[in-house]
């Protein structure tokens, strides 16, 4: 089952917005510093998380959840795996030890964005 995405990459002042709400969830350098409470904006900030997630081969789930705890200071890294596995952005094998980057293509205009932004400042 493909998720429902924001719908919001139009360029419009709307869309703007919410890249800057989302934009103020991490810190200068690219960490995440706190969840947002909007739906679509946490689904944006899901979409950044995974862009900095290596695309290539299966890693376990420790070494996930130590990816994901470098990265934000949220203090929850399960949350965040778990999201990225309900939004299909990440797959597990059935018994969870293993998971893997889903390849995709439709990332929204303003998590790619932010996540330029915050991978050209060294950080995620």
């Amino acid at each position: 089952m493909r998720p429902i995405l924001t719908g919001m990459d139009d360029g419009s002042e709307a869309t703007h917005r919410q890249e800057e709400r989302v934009a103020r969830c991490f810190s200068s350098n690219g960490r995440l510093q706190r969840w947002p409470a909007r739906r679509a904006d946490q689904i944006v900030v899901l979409w950044i998380v995974w862009a900095q997630l290596p695309a290539n081969g299966h890693r376990s789930e420790a070494e996930i959840t130590a990816t994901l705890r470098t990265w934000h200071d949220l203090g929850d890294p399960l949350t965040l795996r778990r999201q990225l596995v309900d939004l299909d952005l990440l797959r597990r094998t059935p018994d969870g030890a293993i998971y893997t980057r889903v390849a995709r293509t439709d990332i929204p205009d303003a998590a790619a964005r932010l996540s330029d932004r915050f991978d050209a400042c060294g950080t995620l």
